[in-house]
């Protein structure tokens, strides 16, 4: 099967460009502004066959699909066993990993697993710039000592050891979610860690589709577009259940399970209609939690780079197997932060 262009533009690609894998929905925090601090469903662990089962038609079918071994858990409280699976993939053939993880689990035992099980890109998101604000918007759910603080020490320490090696992998990518609540610190949060060496994403506020408050950002107004969530993802739950895209959390709309059939089976069934409404811009026929949402204007978000070295190896990476042109994140950058360094886009 080979990509079909739409006569606007857009394309229907015969796998998604990128596969969210929720390998648990446990979490050590209760983000205020995540979905999963107000999902309902289970929040349990995905079996490693089913897992298994997943990546080994990515490495068959689509090797450059890039894996997410996340969704609305916490990936690392797996400790070793997620290695394991990362491992795994990578045995097999699958080509680009990128892990999604909230930094508390960061430090001097899992730095050298994180170099080495194969992960090409790691995410580090953690909103806030000072301990104050980080126990605000990301409340741990126990007492514990996973402040910001040990998650500044545990990247630091992960950035010494890539650099000690000379090594370009995985990119190292800090991540702040814009709100009302952090706002003010963004731009200290972005210089500080472009002064580390780290690629910094800044990212609009995500509502979840509508699961979390006060929904409906400027971006989301007007002018609604095909969005990029659906044209170019697939989510699939912990029990197999693939739905209607990345910020689906509660899967209040199930193409299918992977159980009982295959991401291109469902990817090319249900989802395809879902993507050529899109497409067509006949969005009043969407399923209502699609129809609904707030959040096809912000799937993209600003990066910024040390230099033009990082920056070049992060497009690259982005651009590796994909068949979407369209940008992954935008290039301009406020006066602030363009005085603060000459890379910043």
């Amino acid at each position: 099967m080979v990509p079909m262009k739409h006569q606007d533009g857009y394309i229907h690609t015969p796998f998604p460009q990128q596969l969210v894998i929720e390998v648990t929905a446990a979490c050590n925090q209760r983000c205020i502004f995540c979905g999963r601090s107000y999902m309902e469903r289970p929040k349990k662990t995905m079996p490693r066959s089913l897992f298994e089962k997943i990546v080994q038609e990515v490495a068959h079918e689509s090797p450059y699909t890039e894996i997410w071994p996340a969704f609305m858990g916490e990936s690392m409280l797996l400790g070793n066993k997620l290695f394991d699976q990362i491992r795994y993939a990578k045995e097999i053939g699958c080509q680009k990993i990128t892990l999604n993880t909230n930094g508390t689990r960061i430090n001097e035992r899992t730095v050298p697993h994180l170099i080495e099980c194969g992960i090409d890109r790691l995410i580090v998101s953690c909103d806030a710039h000072t301990a104050a604000t980080h126990a605000l918007v990301r409340p741990k759910t126990r007492s514990n000592g996973e402040g910001l603080e040990e998650i500044y020490r545990g990247v630091l320490l992960l950035l010494r050891t890539l650099h000690k090696r000379n090594l370009r992998r995985p990119l190292i990518e800090m991540q702040f979610s814009v709100f009302d609540e952090n706002e003010h610190e963004a731009e200290a949060f972005c210089r500080f860690w472009l002064d580390q060496g780290a690629i910094v994403k800044i990212r609009p506020k995500l509502h979840w589709s509508g699961t979390v408050a006060d929904g409906g950002s400027p971006a989301c107004s007007h002018g609604r577009k095909p969005c990029l969530w659906a044209l170019e993802t697939a989510a699939i739950h912990w029990n197999g259940n693939v739905v209607m895209c990345a910020v689906d959390c509660e899967g209040k709309y199930v193409a299918g399970n992977i159980e009982i059939q295959t991401v291109k089976e469902i990817w090319n069934g249900p989802l395809r209609w879902i993507r050529e409404l899109h497409i067509r811009h006949r969005f009043n026929e969407l399923p209502e939690i699609c129809r609904k949402c707030p959040d096809w204007g912000v799937k993209k978000a600003r990066a910024y780079f040390p230099d033009t070295f990082w920056e070049a190896e992060y497009e690259g990476y982005l651009r590796q197997g994909r068949i979407f042109l369209q940008q992954h994140y935008w290039r301009e950058a406020g006066p602030a932060l363009r005085q603060s360094s000459a890379a910043l886009h």
